[in-house]
């Protein structure tokens, strides 16, 4: 399994004193007795000090000594791996000095230059040549580092600097655009796309080239916003996701992707209640939810915490260090043996221009919709109860090679090559699953004709309802908002009809809420199957991964649950749980099959429904775990963290009813 990591943030106001009684020693100890083996530790911060006697850079006004390199020596003398951390688009001094280094984002406005904090500087002036490879360069040659991490990926974003509008005009001959109605703006996605990772390329290569085999990563660079291979320079991946919203569910949705992803996939949550700036240490079992999570997955934990400014531990580090060491300790002890294999049977697909708005990337490094409807889609598959992996384009023929099912998630569009890989997968005998829209491709078509329907361009109704799999007096059908479009089949057959909305037509409303379903259901189709091959191909108009991202509408899960039996019967692991919640990460081997129950339960909301924390102990979840059984083998124990369980068979699936009372613990099957 990945080791532990940790990342010390150390943005400093100039006012703030650094390094005036530091313990870099006791910190290196701390480290090293729970087994971390690596740390980001800063080099320049967002506001743009050095915390190294830097010749180049502007080193910070009260700090005496070298904070960067004491704590470099002291935790390589441990034989902890240490990477440099680098502010990459942030930087509040060089922008001061340097205005025509400052991002514009707005023409009008002209660059933000703040009196002290922050100044959002652009990559693609002389500031990285003149000022950023040089402090790399000081760095190589004075400290024995193991890499470098760069923050952050905002420098990406939209720029209307003397010379952004240069390039502009020379690549693209015509002059930059100013907003997203101008008709150049697709255009200018492209270019901003293209030229970051030609920058991301450069300054990774530099690295390499002067010190090969050192990490070198981008925050979000490749991973699931930025869904696609990566220059040269780029050897590993890390996802900082948000520190508000549910904290263990972005560490799974993120594991997801990073597993399948062609580098090494960090996963950093923070030990911070709310932001950097928010030092209250997270509850400690919410630390423990989440980085099982990351490690059931495969990923490697980053955790982000504050290095306190005396360039020490303050108490509530070592207190999180100490526990997450114990944890990763009993995770160890019992993960699977090192030839087991997670069978990854259902793949969401990912890919650039599902994430950058559509064909023109329109929205590269600006826009982060698409991925709603894919973590909508992620928590229902967890929900009903089915492990996942999600998969970009540029990797997906290898990981089809042993999927079942693939679903497109209200995709915008994909490549030409990732439409001929599904079908391709559904003609071997896989299945397809796509909602809530029809991908186009680059040229403005569909990308996918062979779902043997079409689809009307105008909404018919903005939220429908399905029928439920089997009719139940006590239910009614499951509602889905968004817009849903009438289909016409041609090769397809109707598997639901749509139920509309009683008495309503497209934008109508009971007062300010949804209106009940109608009784009878329309003729309207809702799913769709096409035998295709030895496969299927189905097709479900309702944006049901969106809807379910924003409402959580639990029944959609239980709905979707019912559809996946049908798609997927007989997987290699299922967890069923009525209350959702637990996800099941399973591991085969030839001898076993380990499943991780991981409880993501329990934590409290905030009433803006931003804040989420797990504070204690979790709900306990009655559930059932099914384990497909291989063939020829018969079941010769199975377990429940160390405890001997009982089990019943039916055909070739293993049950077993059990109570998971914890955050977390693993089922382990034996086979003979």
């Amino acid at each position: 399994m990945e080791r532990l990591a940790w990342h010390f943030d150390f943005h400093s106001h100039k006012s703030i004193r650094i390094n005036h009684d530091p313990d870099v020693a006791g910190m290196a100890e701390a480290l090293a007795a729970a087994g971390v083996d690596e740390i980001i530790t800063f080099a320049k911060c967002h506001t743009g000090f050095a915390y190294y006697p830097s010749r180049v850079g502007n080193p910070h006004p009260l700090m005496p000594g070298d904070a960067f390199g004491d704590v470099v020596r002291a935790c390589k003398a441990r034989g902890i791996r240490v990477l440099a951390y680098i502010s990459f688009g942030i930087d509040g001094e060089a922008g001061r000095r340097h205005p025509e280094w400052a991002q514009v984002g707005d023409p009008k406005a002209g660059p933000q230059i703040t009196p002290d904090h922050f100044v959002a500087t652009c990559p693609y002036t002389p500031y990285i040549d003149d000022f950023m490879l040089p402090m790399i360069q000081e760095i190589i040659d004075g400290y024995e580092v193991d890499g470098f991490f760069f923050d952050t990926m905002g420098a990406m974003g939209i720029c209307h600097c003397r010379y952004c509008q240069e390039e502009f005009q020379r690549v693209c001959g015509r002059a930059l655009p100013l907003g997203p109605a101008d008709a150049d703006w697709g255009r200018y996605g492209a270019f901003r796309r293209e030229r970051a990772w030609r920058v991301v390329g450069h300054v990774g290569q530099y690295i390499l080239e002067r010190r090969p085999g050192l990490k070198v990563g981008f925050n979000w660079v490749g991973t699931a916003r930025f869904p696609e291979r990566m220059p040269a320079g780029v050897t590993c991946l890390t996802c900082d996701y948000s520190t508000t919203g549910p904290q263990s569910l972005q560490a799974s949705f993120h594991a997801c992707y990073g597993k399948t992803a062609e580098l090494p996939c960090d996963v950093m949550y923070t030990i911070i209640n709310h932001g950097w700036g928010d030092w209250a240490p997270r509850p400690l079992p919410g630390l423990e939810q989440t980085g099982v999570t990351i490690w059931a997955h495969g990923c490697k934990p980053y955790l982000g915490d504050r290095l306190h400014p005396t360039n020490r531990l303050d108490p509530m580090s070592v207190r999180a260090i100490s526990f997450m060491g114990e944890v990763q300790r009993r995770v160890a002890a019992a993960y699977p043996d090192a030839d087991a294999q997670q069978p990854n049977e259902v793949l969401l697909v990912n890919g650039p221009m599902a994430q950058y708005g559509g064909p023109d990337m329109r929205g590269f490094a600006a826009d982060h919709s698409g991925l709603t409807p894919l973590e909508g889609m992620h928590r229902l598959l967890l929900d009903a109860g089915y492990p996942l992996a999600m998969a970009p384009e540029d990797f997906l023929e290898k990981h089809l090679a042993k999927a079942r099912v693939a679903i497109l998630s209200e995709v915008r569009a994909i490549a030409a090559g990732t439409a001929t890989a599904l079908r391709c997968f559904v003609e071997a005998g896989g299945r397809l699953l796509v909602t809530g829209c029809v991908p186009a491709a680059a040229d403005g078509g569909a990308a996918i004709d062979w779902l043997g329907m079409t689809r009307e361009p105008t909404p018919w109704q903005d939220h429908i309802y399905l029928p439920l799999w089997q009719p139940d007096a006590e239910r009614s059908p499951v509602l889905v908002h968004g817009p849903f479009h009438r289909l016409a089949l041609s090769t397809a057959e109707m598997v639901l009809p749509a139920i509309q909305p009683y008495d309503c037509s497209f934008g109508m409303r009971f007062g300010h809420a949804t209106g009940p379903a109608s009784f009878e259901p329309s003729a309207v189709p809702a799913l769709t199957r096409r035998a295709l091959g030895r496969g299927e191909v189905w097709y479900l108009e309702a944006p049901i991964g969106s809807d379910y991202y924003h409402k959580a509408n639990y029944w959609q899960a239980d709905w979707l649950r019912g559809l996946m039996e049908r798609l997927l019967p007989s997987p290699a692991a299922r967890v069923i749980s009525e209350a959702g919640n637990v996800e099941a990460v399973p591991h085969l081997s030839e001898r076993a099959t380990w499943v991780f129950l991981i409880n993501h339960g329990g934590e409290q909301i905030g009433l803006s429904q931003r804040t989420a924390r797990t504070f204690a102990s979790v709900p306990h979840f009655p559930i059932v775990v099914e384990v497909r059984i291989p063939p020829d083998r018969v079941p010769k124990s199975v377990t429940v963290g160390d405890q001997r369980v009982n089990w019943t068979q039916e055909d070739a699936v293993l049950r077993v009813e059990l109570t998971l009372d914890g955050i977390w613990t693993v089922l382990k099957a034996v086979w003979r």
